[in-house]
């Protein structure tokens, strides 16, 4: 039996799902999901916000026509 050269080159960790293009797939799962994460929370925190100073600006509109 003829033994199998290794390869030389890291292109064998690339070509297989333990090597180097899953940990880099896994690592993009990550990063988008955590970007997309990230971005919705920052929505959310900033539409609340804004429903927060729209009640603000209402109480002291209905505020100001009661008072004259």
């Amino acid at each position: 039996m003829e033994r199998k050269e290794k390869d030389p080159s890291c292109y064998h960790w690339v070509r297989n799902e333990k090597g180097a293009l899953f940990m880099l797939a896994i690592l993009l799962l990550f990063v988008v999901t955590g970007s997309a994460i990230l971005y919705s929370n920052a929505y959310f925190a900033q539409l609340k916000f804004y429903n927060s100073l729209e009640s603000i600006y209402v109480r002291a509109t209905i505020n100001i026509l009661n008072t004259q």
